[in-house]
């Protein structure tokens, strides 16, 4: 990710707020309302990764800590993933995973974490198929719109 992605990045999470049952976030965001969370990802363990076509950012993932700041769980991360309506369905998250696992691996991670709204399909079916399993099952704890959805954790052993 450069400084100059933040806008397009915001753009195609908002894609998910307003599709809703992606993300928990329910009001979209700007870059300012994200800059913090920029600057958390320029740590070089916790990057944000883009893929791109040409020059249009077709979707991005990021590292980030699990539970920052305690030091018993230093060896595990979250990965986010989001990837822009008009590029689903065309492997683009699929490379963005299996590119994030090895850098994971290669930071000294031991343990990936991926946190998705059950309502969520095919969060799931691409974490399952880059080899993480369901690992735990918050029910109905995600309310949108007046319905509740579970929160599943799926994670994967390095």
């Amino acid at each position: 990710m450069q400084a100059a992605d933040a806008e397009r990045i915001v753009a195609i999470y908002n894609q998910s707020i307003r599709t809703k049952g992606h993300t928990a976030d329910l009001d979209e965001l700007t870059v300012e309302d994200r800059k913090e969370w920029f600057t958390e990802h320029e740590d070089p363990r916790y990057p944000v990764f883009v893929a791109c076509e040409g020059n249009d950012i077709m979707g991005w993932i990021s590292v980030s800590p699990y539970r920052k700041g305690r030091r018993a769980l230093a060896e595990v991360a979250e990965i986010s993933l989001y990837i822009d309506a008009a590029y689903r369905g065309r492997g683009v998250g699929s490379d963005m995973m299996q590119h994030t696992i090895a850098f994971c691996r290669n930071a000294g991670f031991e343990h990936l974490i991926g946190i998705i709204i059950a309502s969520n399909d095919r969060s799931q079916a691409l974490f399952k198929k880059s080899g993480f399993v369901l690992w735990g099952r918050m029910p109905g704890i995600v309310a949108i719109d007046g319905e509740h959805f579970d929160h599943v954790y799926y994670g994967r052993h390095l």
